[in-house]
């Protein structure tokens, strides 16, 4: 074992040296300073604030609460100013404050539902495979009337069709197109084409066409391709390093090392899938004829902030592999084969509190931000969202000029709600995955110089 050890040393001291270029920088050191820095750092320091303050048992600094409300505001109004506001913010406004609105965004969660719904009654019938076996007339006419209108997503014009539809002494058609007419599908989505053609609906449309490319459309397909892409170059490139990595060890620690790839539990492993990590990006293990040794284990991020969404997802992750039995094997499976990992070192990966293990790293091949945010894009759209928040957002959007202490509600609920502890600990938890974050070449060259020092 002691090729072994040796191994977990020098890994250990190549992760402690290599630089992190993804660390945020720190907070402003007082209320004043984090609002002479602005809307985003003021933000930020007053959610800390609140949150060392909960976990002291104390409220916050004097100030502190002005601070947060006078920032939220600020934060606020810029998102509603119509010319560079934030359309995804103002929409939400819209659909918060108008029933038109409101009742078009809750039909159109169920319309894709109802179109299958519809047009399987509607094939069922007039499916043109049907049809042909009809002769030419004003039956035949009409089922193909139906559906090309069905096939056009026509549905007022459906709706209008069956109403003056069939000749009296067709009698079994007729019945069979009687459930269409009453049907709730196809009233939901008459009613929704009716709303769609509104005003506000109209606005809210633009507004959404503002915010990016709708789910399901060309262009949304095309900006997940590119993101996927990414994603497979950021794990290339690390699985690359972890291969130069493991080339570099048995300088210093002699034995045989492997790169993992996609790594997931057996079937069977203890505890509770849930929400937990169930798939690791990489891994290098120490390798004999008796099984495997887990030494690192990676998660991989095309970009520095999309870590902190899911850490509480691969916190969970480890904790389930931790509860192995240090007695036993499991055979992993891989992007390769299948690997047996000793139990004793997945019981290593228990993480110590909210921290990571330190064999435990993200990594990152994107180039370090000029800017890295203080505040993630999530918190901010979780702030924007709280009740108090989009009321205070319709004044504006009414012309008024609302007071800072209309928001003291979604302070109150900083440190009360549980819908608000992901944004409470935003700070924390971008510092602690940041930490955690390498570009695999820093610690390839990390290890090089410890190999070959």
């Amino acid at each position: 074992m002691g090729h072994l050890q040796a191994a977990q040393d020098l890994l250990l001291a190549a992760l402690r040296e290599a630089p992190r270029r993804y660390r945020l920088p720190p907070l402003p050191a007082d209320p004043a300073a984090a609002r002479a820095a602005g809307i985003e750092a003021a933000l930020a320091f007053a959610i800390e604030a609140a949150r060392l303050a909960a976990e002291a048992g104390r409220p916050a600094g004097d100030g502190v609460p002005g601070l947060f409300t006078w920032a939220l505001g600020a934060f606020l109004r810029e998102a509603m100013a119509p010319q560079g506001g934030d359309a995804s913010f103002q929409a939400l406004v819209l659909q918060a404050h108008d029933a038109a609105v409101g009742e078009y965004v809750r039909l159109s969660g169920g319309a894709a539902a109802d179109r299958r719904s519809v047009r399987s009654l509607v094939d069922a019938i007039a499916h043109p495979g049907k049809t042909r076996a009809l002769a030419p007339g004003a039956v035949r006419d009409r089922l193909a009337t139906l559906h090309a209108l069905v096939s056009a997503d026509a549905w007022t014009a459906l709706r209008d069709a069956l109403e003056d539809a069939l000749p009296s002494e067709d009698a079994d058609l007729a019945c069979a197109l009687a459930p269409l007419r009453g049907h709730a599908s196809l009233q939901r989505l008459v009613r929704r084409e009716s709303l769609q053609g509104g005003a506000t609906v109209q606005r809210y449309l633009a507004l959404c066409e503002r915010r990016g490319p709708c789910a399901g459309s060309r262009a949304a397909a095309a900006h997940g391709r590119s993101a996927a892409r990414a994603g497979d170059d950021a794990e290339r490139a690390t699985i690359e390093a972890f291969r130069q990595l493991a080339a570099l060890l048995p300088a210093r620690a002699a034995g045989a090392y492997r790169v993992l790839r996609s790594l997931r539990p057996p079937p069977g492993f203890p505890g509770d899938r849930g929400k937990a990590k169930d798939e690791w990006d990489a891994a290098i293990a120490s390798v004999a004829a008796e099984g495997a040794e887990l030494l690192l284990l990676a998660e991989v991020k095309a970009a520095p902030a999309a870590a902190s969404s899911d850490f509480s997802r691969l916190h969970r992750g480890l904790q389930r592999l931790a509860q192995a039995d240090p007695a036993r094997d499991y055979a992993f499976t891989s992007a390769d084969d299948e690997v047996r990992l000793h139990g004793a070192s997945l019981r290593r990966l228990q993480p110590p509190g909210r921290e990571l293990p330190p064999h435990v790293i993200y990594c990152c091949t994107a180039a370090a931000e000029t800017r890295p945010p203080l505040l993630s894009a999530a918190s901010k759209a979780v702030l924007a969202a709280e009740p108090a928040s989009l009321r205070y957002a319709q004044q504006l959007a009414c012309g008024a000029s609302p007071q800072q202490a209309q928001l003291l509600p979604v302070w109150d609920a900083l440190t009360q709600a549980p819908r608000l502890r992901a944004t409470l600990h935003q700070d924390a938890t971008a510092r602690l995955v940041r930490g955690a974050m390498l570009h695999p070449q820093d610690l390839v060259a990390s290890l090089a110089a410890l190999a070959h020092g």
